[in-house]
């Protein structure tokens, strides 16, 4: 699924993944490839993204936005601290906007 980050009218990240976790107000949600259509507000906490592409370390994308890799096997987990948002998933295409 390909999977956006957006923060104010700016793309922040555009990556292709396979399952994504983060927080709600009402628990910890996991979407994979072929989820069903959803809205939801995203409460602070970190999205962690699963994805075939290997990425290494860490990285800054702004100022405030740090990126950290971890590689398990050919799986890499990116970690994004977030404080709030909104996200959007439809036809297998997320859009977090933080």
């Amino acid at each position: 699924m390909k999977i956006f980050i957006l923060k104010k009218e700016k793309k922040i990240l555009e990556i292709e993944g396979f399952a994504v976790f983060f927080s709600t107000e009402k628990g910890q949600l996991e979407l994979l490839n072929n989820h069903c259509s959803l809205i939801s507000m995203i409460s602070s906490g970190i999205i962690k993204i699963y994805s075939n592409f290997l990425l290494e370390n860490e990285f800054f994308l702004e100022k405030e936005i740090k990126i950290l890799c971890n590689q398990n096997k050919n799986t890499t987990i990116l970690k994004i601290k977030i404080n709030y948002g909104f996200l959007k998933l439809k036809n297998n295409k997320i859009i977090f906007l933080v």
